[in-house]
């Protein structure tokens, strides 16, 4: 008969990084459930490190604690919530791309700029244009301009 491994909250804590509080935390939300208590001391199987490795894995993805909660609660790819949380995160990333793509493009233009002051730069003024044309309308957008390498140099 093979006598099943538990871990103390500390072990689980220098196996995973994680501070106490984080893993008492996610408790709460219903993330990591103990495998039993003794002496009111919490103990988890094997499978709380494989629970706190998946958690660490959806929040480097960009899902916050109630979204991964949905994700666990859903159980299933197969789970037709579960598909359209994962949609939704990627719709939601695919936006924080194009947002990061565009602000790098301004910035690239900005050290290329010909102009002493980005305040007499056609293309920034045109960018801080847009950028309140847009606030007002509810938009948080970046303005890329659309130059090419040898305008920049020009």
């Amino acid at each position: 008969m093979s006598k099943q491994v538990v871990l103390g909250i500390g072990e689980l804590c220098r196996r995973t990084g994680m501070a106490a509080s984080a893993l008492r935390y996610y408790e709460r939300l219903g993330l990591l459930l103990p495998a039993g208590r003794s002496n009111a001391r919490r103990y988890y199987g094997p499978e709380g490190t494989q629970r706190i490795a998946l958690i660490r894995l959806f929040q480097d993805a960009g899902f916050t604690l109630p979204e991964i909660r949905a994700l666990i609660a859903a159980g299933s790819r197969q789970h037709r919530s579960w598909r359209q949380l994962l949609a939704a995160k990627l719709r939601e990333l695919e936006t924080s791309i194009a947002h990061a793509a565009r602000a790098k493009a301004l910035i690239e233009h900005a050290l290329g700029c010909r102009y002493r002051e980005l305040s007499m730069c056609p293309k920034f003024l045109a960018a801080l244009d847009d950028r309140f044309a847009n606030t007002a309308r509810g938009a948080m957008r970046v303005y890329v301009p659309t130059v090419s390498k040898a305008r920049l140099e020009r």
